[in-house]
């Protein structure tokens, strides 16, 4: 049976990956983008342009999805924090609306949340503990997620870690820009001190789609097997890929004098994750190869 899905954000990061992954014979998807389309991977794409902070949302309202993947964010954390009340109308209100198109419809609705919900005070978060948002774009994101539960009982509430990869836009990821540089022999400045569950961007587009066609609802969280700081992700790289170590230079946060405050350990339990996926959430040296060899 043919599925008509609706899809925030392709033009994103996590949003490129989706529609290359997406089931290729079922599927029809509505790609929605704010500026610059992407490619459709010979899937059958419906482009659909809209910013989140226009009144005028007919462009979507018209349609009629069963599976609505939001991904589409204010997800620059800093940015967020300097203009506040774009990221609540961004990040919440827009969510909110897709929410209650849901409804309307009767969707499928899965929302791309965060591990930054929480304070980072203990790290290994199960989807039980409570959040305690600390910045400006966590507080939005945790906004959303209650509205998405409270609204729609079917509904997943995805968080996924810290992803990484290879981008499909031109614009490199963290991942990239510092391979380039240790390439180049340049240093990297790297946190030692915020921990996080680094998730290939791959495993966590053909996770998406797997919970798609689940019956599960409710919060879940996606990240890694591993609990690593930056700098320990780049200890990975250079050994991977034979680089100089020397290059990497650890910093805290403290002195960083960051504009939004970051949790120092938002590493995730993925237990539940790892039960319900035939996805395999790989580690760090297996991701890296897998997304840069």
């Amino acid at each position: 049976m043919s599925r008509t899905t609706l899809l925030t954000g392709s033009s994103g990061f996590l949003g490129r990956y989706l529609l290359k992954y997406s089931p290729p014979d079922d599927q029809k998807i509505i790609a929605h983008y704010r500026t610059e389309p992407p490619a459709h991977y010979g899937r059958d794409v419906q482009f659909v342009q809209l910013d989140f902070l226009e009144d005028d949302w007919s462009a979507l309202e018209t349609l009629r999805p069963q599976l609505i993947i939001h991904t589409a964010a204010m997800a620059a954390i800093d940015e967020c924090e300097v203009k506040p009340e774009i990221s609540h109308y961004i990040n919440f209100e827009a969510t909110r609306r897709l929410t209650d198109l849901a409804a309307e419809r009767q969707a499928r609705f899965i929302f791309i949340s965060s591990d930054v919900v929480f304070d980072g005070s203990k790290g290994q978060y199960r989807e039980d503990d409570l959040p305690n948002p600390q910045s400006v774009y966590a507080n939005s994101k945790l906004q959303a997620e209650n509205y998405v539960l409270e609204h729609l009982p079917d509904a997943v509430v995805l968080r996924p870690s810290v992803f990484y990869g290879l981008t499909l836009n031109g614009r490199p990821s963290f991942t990239q820009t510092m391979l380039r540089n240790l390439h180049e022999g340049k240093q990297v400045f790297l946190f030692t001190d915020q921990y996080r569950s680094p998730l290939l961007v791959n495993n966590l587009a053909e996770a998406t789609w797997e919970i798609a066609d689940m019956d599960f609802n409710g919060i879940l969280h996606m990240g890694g097997p591993e609990r690593m700081s930056r700098m320990e992700m780049g200890e990975v790289l250079c050994d991977l890929f034979k680089l100089d170590r020397s290059l990497l230079v650890p910093i805290q946060s403290a002195p960083a004098n960051l504009i939004a405050p970051r949790p120092l350990d938002c590493s995730l339990n993925s237990s539940l994750a790892h039960q319900l996926l035939k996805t395999n959430l790989v580690d760090c040296r297996t991701g890296f190869s897998i997304a840069f060899r």
